[in-house]
């Protein structure tokens, strides 16, 4: 069986939060959502730790063993999600799958962009007992050795960094229609818009901008709008 894990530290635009909760919930799928304030969303757990790297790691691994299913779908609070995203099951228990069909959407422009080569958590997909492994390891290290992006990462998946702990290939999936990645004011992680943003560029196979996403419609310059009609 499958279910959803959704975490937030609630700094979140109400509007953009009420949409994303909302698509999630057409998903059919059971919640576990790790809020730092009560959400009346899933399986409410609460964490009043602040926010920052170490403490969304720390509502991922809280929430990963309040779940009893076997299979856990990784949902951000700022993520519209299609059902299609979790159509997907996992084929093998040992790797890390993460849905290559994401496109980023700036909310405050609605300009999109989509690249061959995201690997987001937004779209991790994984067996509990490997994402549990992961999760508490790293945050022991990060505890022990403070935050380090470059060493410590965001997503899981073998590294060939030092330090990093040892841990699991992954693979991509595609499903049949994007999730959205809405970019706003409040994002833990860093807003590239552009090539050169990016250390790493052999990971940029395509680079695509445009006005709106396959599926969901246009958003540029109407992001209000659009996801207005979302909600």
């Amino acid at each position: 069986m499958k279910s959803i894990l959704y975490y937030t530290d609630n700094k979140l635009r109400d509007d953009i939060s009420r949409a994303c909760i909302k698509q999630i919930n057409r998903c059919g799928l059971p919640v576990v959502s790790v809020s730092q304030k009560p959400m009346d969303f899933g399986k409410n757990i609460v964490m009043d730790i602040g926010s920052s790297q170490l403490s969304m790691f720390k509502q991922i691994l809280v929430g990963l063993i309040a779940i009893e299913t076997d299979i856990v779908f990784f949902c951000e609070h700022d993520c519209l999600y299609h059902p299609s995203h979790f159509d997907f099951t996992p084929p093998k228990r040992n790797i890390y799958y993460f849905n290559s069909n994401a496109w980023s959407v700036r909310a405050d422009t609605g300009e999109t962009l989509h690249y061959n080569g995201m690997k987001k958590t937004s779209g991790l997909v994984a067996y509990r007992d490997i994402l549990i492994e992961h999760y508490t390891d790293k945050v022991t290290l990060i505890e022990k050795e403070g935050w380090s992006q470059r060493k410590h990462g965001f997503e899981p998946g073998r590294k060939k960094s030092k330090g990093r702990p040892n841990d699991y290939d992954w693979e991509y999936f595609e499903s049949e229609h994007p999730y959205i990645d809405i970019k706003h004011d409040n994002n833990l992680t860093k807003r590239r818009w552009y090539t050169k943003q990016y250390r790493n560029k052999e990971i940029i196979r395509t680079w695509e901008k445009s006005d709106g996403v396959p599926y969901w419609g246009k958003t540029k310059g109407r992001f209000d709008e659009f996801l207005n009609s979302q909600s």
